[in-house]
Formats: C-alpha cells, structure tokens, sequence
C-alpha cells in the first residue's frame, strides 16, 4: 500500500477523533491573545488624581491596609506601576486581591474585576473545559492528548500538502485563496491547504511548546538537552521568616526606594513594574521584581532581593543568570503565547490560533462530507 493513502487516513483520523478540543484551545487561545494588555487596561481605568500637595501612602502604610483586611495572612505582595496615580495592587497570600487607591487608601476594587476573572474563565476552558475537580484529570489529559495529536496533524498535514504533481497551477491552490471556488466543499479544501501552509511555523511552534505545560517529560527534555536536571519546583519569591518582633528591619518605604534606585542605576530606569514580595512577619531580607514590560517578558525583568537591615544587595537575578536548561524553559514557556518575542510575537501566535479555527472548521467540514454525508444519501 502506498504511504500517502496511509498518511491521509491517519490525518483523518485523527483529525475525526480530536478536531472539536484542538477548535476549542484555538478559538479560546484567540481569546487570550491580548491578555495582558487588557488586564493592564482594567486596572487603568482606577487611575486617581490626587489633592494638590498630597503625598502618595508608604509601602508601610499599604501594606497595613493589607493586615487590616487579611489579619492572617503570612505574605503579601505590593505592586507598583511606574504612571503617577496607577493604583497599588495589594495580594495576600497569593489569594486575596486589592486595588488601593495610592493617595487615600481607598480600597478601589476588591477582588480580581471582571476582566480578570473573564480571562481566569478562558484559561480554565482553555487547558481542561473549566472542569469540576471530580472530571479534572480526564478533561486535562484529554487537552494534553488533543494537544500532541494536533502536532501530528500539523507534521502529517505538510505531507499531503505537497501536490503530487509538482506544477505552479496545483502549487497556486495550496498557497493562495482560489477564487474559482464556488461551492462550500471546494472553498474549505481550498481554505484548509492556504491556512496550513501560511500558519504552519507559529501553528507548530504553539502546539510543541504547549507541551511543556501538560507533560513533566516534555519540561525535563528541555533540560536534559542541555545536560541538565529539572529544579524541584516551589512557592515563589518569598523569603524565610525572621523570629517575631525583630527590631533591625528597615521601614519597607526605604527598602522600596532603595530598589527604585537599583533600577535607575541598572539600565531599568524606564520600569514599567516594581513588586515588593515580603512576609507579614519581618524577614531578612525583602524581595522585589523590577519590569520593563507589562509583564510575561522574562528578559525584561530580574528579581532584586535586598537585606531588609541595611537595604544592601544580597541577590540580583536575571533571566540571563539563569542556566541554559532554566533559560530554555522558560523561553519555551512564552513561546506559547508569543510574549516572548513582545507585542508582535502576542499578535502572531493571536493570528495562528485563529488559523487553528479555521483549520479545525474545515477539516470537520471536509470530514463530515467524506465520511456522514454519504452514509445520509445512502438511507434516502
């Protein structure tokens, strides 16, 4: 038997089989193309002008706000944006979340907002259907299988790409839009080889790098590539409590000053972000991530982390400090979505994941055609 009917009858297959998740990750991956920049907007939209003379609160002061309204809470991260009259956000226990007004400390939002929690939504859809904790671990393994059968069809769909014929007529149809395609049948086959081939790199990389996200052997290859072994992962960015009531603690106002500072002597002076992660209970040291973006962009940001008696640097972490493992991981982490490469890399995986949609449209269209509708003619 040849290869090519082979080939064909396993894309189809297989396109059959997981055709409605891989239209549902690409129509929410659409969906979550600009994620960022609107939850950037949300919080925006609470910019305050202050009094005239009206000093900004302390981080001190903020972060009371956050004892008053989480007394047990063992951490809390302050994050400021460098655009006067930005609200703070105020995060207990990486649960709870505030919009504080900086001048009044009024508390401006309290929880995610409903840009946020649209998004939350959509993720959840997006990696296992939102299930219920009960179905969790079959809708995830179900995403994650879709996930790697969609990089089958991809590979398998640059084979029965190629004209068998190679002449620039059978070559035209396959790369641009045929305008002689009159009838729904002619237009997806028409639609489903110039989406293939115009979406096949973003499409591809989107579909390996999702990988990393549903299977620990697919993170660990990254670092066994480059010789290494994959880090026991853990809570972040918090540093270890200090005995109660410890008296040689800076105010976190100087601390968070003296960070500002790191960054305007760093090459960060235009940050976008600073985030000052600290315990409720006085540490000895203080954590803080300064961003040049608005966030998802790891070679724009490092993580500073201050003695929190005299504000000296005990640790300074770059993306670049990283090891070639944790490098790569991480790249291919935001190879995803995009972000890695900014706003023009958000927008292409965008428009990819939107050629997803249409290539899952076709190809069930095309095989609902081959494989239903003569079964309905047959019982007419």
């Amino acid at each position: 038997m040849k290869l090519r009917p082979i080939i064909f009858w396993s894309h189809l297959a297989v396109g059959v089989t997981a055709g409605l998740v891989i239209l549902m990750m690409s129509v929410t991956g659409v969906l979550l193309t600009y994620e960022r920049q609107f939850l950037e907007w949300a919080d925006q939209q609470h910019v305050t002008s202050p009094a005239a003379g009206a000093p900004a609160l302390t981080a001190d002061e903020l972060l009371n706000i956050g004892r008053v309204a989480e007394p047990d809470a063992s951490s809390f991260e302050l994050k400021f944006v460098n655009k006067p009259g930005s609200p703070v956000t105020l995060t207990a226990d990486r649960e709870r979340i505030l919009l504080i007004d900086p001048y009044s400390g009024d508390v401006l939002r309290d929880g995610r907002g409903a840009t946020a929690e649209f998004f939350r939504v959509v993720t959840r859809v997006h990696r296992w259907f939102a299930a219920s904790d009960e179905n969790f671990d079959l809708a995830r393994a179900t995403t994650a299988y879709s996930n790697l059968l969609f990089v089958f069809l991809i590979l398998s769909g640059v084979y029965l790409w190629l004209p068998p014929i190679w002449r620039w007529s059978a070559l035209k149809v396959r790369l641009f839009f045929n305008p002689r395609a009159k009838n729904a049948k002619a237009r997806d086959y028409n639609w489903h080889h110039v989406f293939s081939v115009w979406a096949l790199v973003p499409l591809f990389l989107i579909a390996t790098s999702g990988s990393v996200f549903y299977f620990s052997w697919a993170s660990s290859a990254i670092y066994a590539a480059f010789g290494e072994e994959p880090p026991v992962r853990g809570r972040r960015g918090e540093a270890d409590a200090a005995p109660a009531g410890r008296a040689d603690t800076m105010p976190r106002q100087a601390l968070l000053i003296a960070a500002q500072q790191h960054a305007l002597a760093h090459e960060a002076a235009d940050w976008h972000s600073i985030k000052l992660r600290t315990n409720a209970v006085p540490a000895a040291s203080t954590t803080f991530v300064i961003d040049r973006s608005i966030g998802r962009r790891p070679d724009l940001a490092y993580e500073l982390t201050l003695d929190s008696g005299d504000a000296s640097v005990v640790e300074v972490k770059r993306n670049d400090d990283k090891t070639p493992g944790a490098r790569a991981r991480t790249f291919v982490r935001f190879l995803h979505t995009g972000e890695v490469f900014g706003f023009l890399g958000q927008t292409l995986a965008g428009l990819a994941s939107l050629a997803g949609c249409l290539l899952a449209y076709t190809g069930i269209a095309l095989a609902w055609r081959r494989l239903v509708s003569p079964l309905f003619r047959k019982t007419a």
